[in-house]
Order: C-alpha cells, then sequence, then structure tokens
C-alpha cells in the first residue's frame, strides 16, 4: 500500500461518477442532538471559520483509493454506500455553531436518523489523462470538502470495462486516518453483499456491530472537562512545555519558512525495511523491553544527535483511543502525546530502546487528554511543528487484501510553514514512510537527509542489532 497526495498520482482514465448524498426530507428529517462535539472536533472547525473568515480556509481532508472488480453495478454500490452510511453515525451527523452567536458561541449537533440518507450517482464525463483526472479529484475534494459543510465526505468512481476505482475522501473531523484505511474493505464488503444480494447467490459475512463517534465524543468530552490545571496529567505537560520554553518540539535543525508566504508541502513515500527485515527489526527491540515504535524512535534519537549534537530527543506521537465497541467504528479517535528521552553518542540500541519505552508510556497517558483541552488549561496555544507516527496495520479489516485492491491513502496538501510529518507503517511487505515538510531549500536537504540517515540506522539495527559504524545515507529514496 503506497501513501502520497492526489498531485503525484497518476489514476487509471476512465468515467467519473460523482456519488453525492443528501436527506430523503430536506431538513425536517434532521433532529436535534444534544450529544457535545469532542475537543478535536471542536478545534477543528473553530480553527475552519478563523480562516474562512480571512478567505483562506484550507483542505484537511483524508482519502482511500482502491479498486472494485469488473465494471461497476451501481444500484449494488449505491446499496453499499447507503449501508455504510447508516452503519456509522458520525457520517450522519452535523456541527454547526448556533444561530445568532458569534465566534463565543457553541457547536450545536444535528444528527439524521439510519435510512435517511439517499445516494444520488452524478456522470462527471470521461477523462483520458491520469494527471489530469488526479487534479480534477483535487480541485473536487478542496472545494466541496470541508468541516463547516454536510456531507464532509463524498465519494467518486471511475468506472472501465474491466475494473472500478473508488476515491474516496473524508475531512478530518469526521475520520483519522486509521478510519480511512478500514473504509476499503467495508465498502468492499458491503458492495459484494449488494452483488450477492442481487443476483440471489449467499451473501458473504456481513460487518460486525460498532459503535458510535458520536458516544465517544460526549463520554471524552465529559471526562476531559472534568479536569484541572492541578490534575498529574496537566502538571507533565506543563514540565514538558517549560523544559523548551514554552514550545512543542520542532525538527533538529532549522527548516521552516519565515517569509510569511508558505508554499504546498512537498510529500514523499520511502520503504524502509521489507517484511524479513522489519521482522528482524522488531525482534531486536522485543529483546530489551520495546517495541518497534520505540525502537523507531531510538534510531530517529541516534540520528537527531549525529546531525543536531542535541543530548535529547523530542517529538510529539498520536496515539489511538479506540477500545471495546469502538475498534471498528469511524471517527476521530486520535490523541498526541509528548515524547522526550536523553541518547548520548556511548547509548547502544538497547540503551536508547529501554529510554524511548519509558518516555512513549508517559506519553501514551497524557495523550488521553485531548490537546486543546491541555492548551485550554494551560492558557496558551499548542501546535505539534514535529511528529512522528507509527502504526501497526497487519490487523486492520482487509490488510492482506490492500495489494489486490490497490489501496492508496491520500492526504490533502498542506502550505504550513514549519511543520514536519513522519508516518510510519508497518504492512505484510514491510515498514513504510510517508513523510512532508515545509517548501524551504533547507528542508528539501535535511529532511530527505534525516529520513534516509534513520533508514540506514534502521537496516543496520535489522542486521545486527547494534548501530551502524557511522551514520549516513545508504542508497536511493523514491520520490
Amino acid at each position: 500500500m503506497k501513501f502520497t497526495d492526489l498531485p503525484a498520482l497518476s489514476l487509471f482514465p476512465g468515467r467519473l461518477t460523482v456519488w453525492r448524498c443528501a436527506p430523503r426530507m430536506r431538513e425536517t428529517t434532521w433532529v436535534a442532538d444534544p450529544r457535545r462535539a469532542s475537543h478535536v472536533q471542536e478545534a477543528h472547525i473553530t480553527h475552519a471559520l478563523e480562516m474562512a473568515a480571512g478567505g483562506s480556509l484550507l483542505p484537511s481532508w483524508l482519502g482511500s483509493v482502491f479498486g472494485l472488480p469488473a465494471q461497476l453495478n451501481a444500484h449494488a454500490f449505491t446499496t453499499a454506500l447507503r449501508q455504510w452510511t447508516d452503519r456509522h453515525e458520525i457520517l450522519r451527523s452535523h456541527l454547526t455553531f448556533s444561530p445568532g452567536t458569534k465566534s463565543g458561541g457553541h457547536l450545536q449537533r444535528r444528527t439524521l436518523p439510519p435510512g435517511a440518507v439517499s445516494i444520488h450517482p452524478s456522470a462527471a464525463g470521461d477523462f483520458t489523462d491520469g494527471r489530469q483526472l488526479a487534479r480534477y479529484l483535487e480541485e473536487l475534494f478542496n472545494g466541496e470538502i470541508s468541516p463547516l459543510g454536510w456531507p464532509a465526505y463524498m465519494c467518486v468512481t471511475i468506472d472501465r470495462p474491466e475494473a472500478t476505482t473508488v476515491c474516496l475522501a473524508a475531512d478530518h473531523v469526521l475520520m483519522d486516518g486509521y478510519s480511512i484505511l478500514a473504509t476499503a474493505h467495508e465498502i468492499q464488503t458491503l458492495y459484494a453483499a449488494a452483488l450477492a444480494a442481487r443476483g440471489g447467490k449467499p451473501a458473504p459475512p456481513l460487518l460486525p456491530p460498532t459503535a458510535s463517534y458520536v458516544d465517544f465524543a460526549e463520554a471524552e468530552r465529559t471526562e476531559a472537562d472534568a479536569l484541572t490545571v492541578d490534575h498529574e496529567s496537566i502538571v507533565s505537560w506543563r514540565h514538558f512545555l517549560a523544559e523548551a520554553d514554552g514550545r512543542l518540539p520542532e525538527f533538529p535543525v532549522p527548516v521552516g519558512d519565515v517569509s510569511g508566504n508558505a508554499a504546498a508541502q512537498p510529500s514523499r513515500y520511502v520503504q524502509l525495511l521489507d517484511a524479513s527485515a522489519a521482522q528482524a527489526f522488531a525482534q531486536h527491540c522485543r529483546e530489551p523491553g520495546g517495541n518497534i515504535l520505540s525502537g523507531l524512535l531510538a534510531c530517529l534519537a541516534k540520528v537527531g544527535y549525529e546531525i543536531s549534537g542535541s543530548g535529547e530527543f523530542r517529538t510529539m506521537v498520536p496515539f489511538h483511543k479506540r477500545t471495546g465497541p469502538w475498534r471498528s467504528s469511524i471517527g476521530w479517535y486520535v490523541g498526541m502525546g509528548p515524547v522526550a528521552f536523553p541518547f548520548s553518542k556511548t547509548d547502544s540500541f538497547p540503551e536508547a530502546v529501554c529510554r524511548a519505552v519509558s518516555s512513549v508510556d508517559q506519553a501514551k497517558e497524557l495523550a488521553r487528554v485531548p490537546i486543546p483541552r491541555v492548551a485550554e488549561l494551560l492558557g496558551q496555544p499548542l501546535r505539534d511543528p514535529f511528529m512522528v507516527s507509527y502504526m501497526d496495520l497487519r490487523r486492520t479489516p482487509g490488510a492482506r487484501s490492500w495489494k489486490a485492491w490497490q489501496v492508496i491513502t491520500l492526504r490533502s496538501r498542506s502550505t504550513d510553514p514549519d511543520e514536519v510529518c513522519l508516518w510510519v507503517v508497518r504492512t505484510y511487505d514491510g515498514l513504510v514512510v510517508n513523510y512532508r515538510h515545509p517548501a524551504t531549500g533547507l528542508a528539501a536537504v535535511a529532511v530527505p537527509d534525516y529520513v534516509a540517515r534513520a533508514r540506514h540506522v534502521l537496516a543496520c539495527v535489522a542486521n545486527t542489532g547494534c548501530w551502524p559504524a557511522i551514520v549516513e545515507p545508504a542508497g536511493e529514496y523514491c520520490a
């Protein structure tokens, strides 16, 4: 599976159809819903409103591309999309500021009941050029997917006689990365069941029941709102910030854009380890009591020390909050935790892993508190310019079929002036990273070099269990 953005993608051309959602009975179908927005949803919508007021609302969607066998059966696909929308309440829920309020108002939720959403296909024409098609889709998603409107998601199909490509995108206010990855499996399953029903064949296994993110948001909000500035988690956050003059971690060397006119961030994809090397690396991480995440952070700390001389590694790491009935639910189940641990020239790989384990354990606990609530209690804005994400996706529903389905995940482009993000994932094919960085000359050299060095360190540890003698790039990386 590959991670990229639409401008870097050349799609197979064909007949494009946009599948639009609408309430069956206009506004009378919407029901006032007392369940509140999660803190991350509220912060995301508030920021979008501020950007829109200034005339610069930027896209914030996540997407997935995958294939369906043969030419599309429109009736079966309509059924699949309708059942998918009924399955996940968050897709039928909308947050807006209460009428008559200004910036100090509160968000009000309205929700459609199951069965209240209709799906309408709308032909958009034939495309013969894959690059032109990708540009069209990016403009379509950028123009129509927003946290301020409903639906904040869109599905497009590209139909050919031999196969169909599905492109689905949703604003971050509705989905996290795991949600997008699970979508391919769910729509594949629902579509296969709809096809079987139309053909009078036995239905394949159905999807298990799932809980609603709307319920999760309300429960998380209640818990977070009960915290005070004296809570141990907030005290730990305050100490972490005080160690860096109130700032969250930045990339080890300066790479930001100081011009005030930041351009779209470049994004790249690199395979770090193949499947066998990833297995060997995982074993070397387990020996001192760690896992791939702590081992990865140890390697990044080694590289950070080599390029900056810093005796401490600092970054932000996202952790999922999916438990029990919410494991297969669509939503924004992510909390951010701060990681910091010392690193010295004499540290061995096992020693660095042990230091990382301790910091990750604390960060995971701190990530239970939504970062907008932390900012509120500390009385200061918090933004994370350097993030390292890790997900083991091998147990994600459908993961073994991703290669056959040609699954690709997408992110809308970012123009952030100083943010560096690394998304590292493990699949059955090994360990890969997708990263993006500011559109500066410094970042164009420093960040790819950082990733290449990390790749070299990971490979040496996987092979020997020890650091390389010299940390330097090994081989080429893919654009």
